[in-house]
């Protein structure tokens, strides 16, 4: 593994890592700073932002494309907030229809970290694939 996708992987977990703990913290009875949005958005916010991050470093091929990924993700969000709209609780039981903005929210503000942060950390997963022409040498 290349250093620059060490130090990538490295970020990327701490993230991953911060946001996990940061919903045990906050829990559902927050009561510090801004509590209708730490309890209400901050994780719709905060778990696509970390999620979209680490399947960017995951080692599948169709996971390099952005595109991929953010649709991926957000389809995972939209379908369990739309479970809990009919009454499923799967990772919350509280319909809100403004969760599906905050989704896109995260999404968005993880393709500008990675394009402006961790773009300095060139992945390089997979080598090169020789073209047409070199495969027949």
């Amino acid at each position: 593994m290349s250093q620059s996708l060490f130090k990538r992987k490295v970020i990327v977990v701490s993230i991953a890592v911060v946001v996990g703990l940061l919903h045990f913290v906050t829990g559902p009875r927050y009561e510090g700073p801004f509590p209708a949005f730490v309890n209400g958005y901050m994780i719709d916010i905060l778990l696509p932002f970390a999620m979209y991050l680490v399947l960017g470093v995951a080692m599948i091929r169709i996971l390099r494309s952005g595109i991929v990924r953010g649709v991926f993700v957000f389809a995972i969000g939209a379908i369990t907030e739309t479970l809990q709209y009919f009454g499923v609780p799967i990772f919350g039981r509280t319909f809100d229809l403004l969760d599906y903005p905050m989704f896109g929210v995260g999404i968005g503000l993880a393709v500008v970290f990675e394009r402006f942060v961790l773009s300095r950390f060139p992945v390089g997963i997979l080598p090169p694939q020789p073209s047409a022409g070199e495969a027949k040498r």
